[in-house]
């Protein structure tokens, strides 16, 4: 019996997919699967969070980015990686151009699947841009879910049930956890005096883009700060609002800018903190407050990711209306109540093991496996473009 391959194409791979993919090509090799990645290289944008890193398992391809308008599309040198796999998973995207031939080709011959959010989490497109993933996502042999909301997203459309597999989307917190328990008292007294915290602490943690509203988030905490002046954010990340978060911190007394912290440094400035902060989007960081034990203030804006929904509001979460001054009470009246808020702290780490690499690692190889000896769902598909998807 041959070894069939999967190849699996990603636009970049960001550090935190590095520990997923390892173990995914582990099983696969383990399984008589050959699982490839295949990758291009971070762009501008992505490139100033600083999260791009080059893994021994990458296949390099080659691609290019053009923008039209607001219209950002992404061709990619893919003909010779794919001519020998037997099963290809794209990220469900419309940007990238090789997703359109591979997919609505009459003449395609191999398994074409998607894995991704099922729909438009955090924006809201346009009526053509739900038309064209809604097409794009019919006609894939498999779709794999990040999360139980995903997966209902592509059903609605009319795809199968049976050919979802939910991955349960998390990244590898296994070290985070372990550094976090290993600071010791005096580590903490170390960096909070370094760092000039108060004895109520708060960090933002992610990219620094507009989709975390930051400008939100920065006029919320000068009202905290207002009320309690011992109140501290710390802001660690990377993004083009860099400058502008680094120079702000210069005439905020409550502001710390940290940059990008990564491994031991992150779960030490994580651990000085009381809370998590955002406002904006919640997506994956989720899956790190698990991990160290802190709680998200957040907002009950419409635009999270799908991971949002492994937050409980009340008990690993608090989730205050959209507004600044209501962000900010709810904030302050998390982080002063010292018993509620250890507490809700005990709840997220008694979450964490349920959100892990290796089980999402899992369920995404029982995909494949499901996938590979499923027949050709092309010939019976029920097609449904509705006028909205989300």
């Amino acid at each position: 019996m041959t070894t069939p391959t999967i190849v699996i194409l990603q636009e970049y791979v960001p550090q935190y997919r590095v520990p997923f993919f390892r173990r995914l090509i582990e099983l696969g090799a383990q399984n008589g699967v050959e699982i490839q990645v295949a990758a291009g290289v971070a762009n501008k944008k992505q490139h100033q969070r600083q999260d791009g890193v080059p893994a021994e398992f990458i296949i390099p391809i080659s691609q290019k980015e053009i923008r039209i308008a607001n219209l950002r599309l992404v061709f990619r040198r893919v003909r010779s990686i794919l001519d020998s796999a037997d099963m290809v998973i794209l990220e469900q995207a419309r940007r990238n151009v090789d997703a359109y031939w591979l997919l609505l080709s009459p003449w395609r011959r191999k398994r074409i699947c998607l894995w991704g959010h099922g729909r438009d989490f955090v924006t809201s497109p346009s009526w053509f841009k739900k038309q064209a993933m809604a097409r794009l996502t019919q006609a894939a042999d498999w779709f794999f879910a990040y999360t139980d909301a995903s997966r209902d997203s592509v059903v609605s459309i009319g795809f199968p049930t049976a050919r979802v597999t939910v991955v349960q989307n998390s990244i590898d917190t296994t070290d985070l956890e372990e550094y976090v328990a290993g600071v010791s008292p005096a580590q903490l007294s170390d960096f909070r005096s370094k760092n000039t915290l108060g004895t109520l602490n708060a960090i933002f943690i992610g990219g620094l883009d507009e989709s975390k509203r930051l400008p939100f988030l920065f006029e919320a905490c000068r009202s905290a700060y207002r009320m309690d002046d011992r109140f501290r954010l710390m802001v660690v990340g990377g993004g083009y609002l860099s400058e502008t978060v680094k120079n702000l911190a210069k005439s905020e007394p409550w502001l710390r800018y940290l940059g990008p912290l990564f491994g031991r440094e992150k779960a030490l400035a994580m651990a000085a903190a009381d809370v998590i902060c955002m406002p904006g989007r919640v997506g994956l960081v989720a899956v790190d407050s698990f991990a160290v034990g802190r709680p998200i203030v957040t907002t009950d804006w419409p635009w999270h990711g799908p991971e949002f929904e492994y937050l409980e509001d009340g008990k690993t979460c608090v989730v205050s209306a959209d507004e600044e001054s209501s962000y900010a009470d709810a904030l302050m009246s998390l982080i002063t109540d010292r018993q509620r808020l250890h507490g809700m702290q005990a709840a997220c780490r008694s979450t964490s093991k349920r959100f892990t690499t290796e089980e999402m690692a899992a369920r995404f190889f029982g995909g494949i496996q499901q996938a590979l000896v499923s027949g050709n769902v092309q010939k019976d598909r029920t097609w449904r473009l509705p006028t909205d998807i989300g």
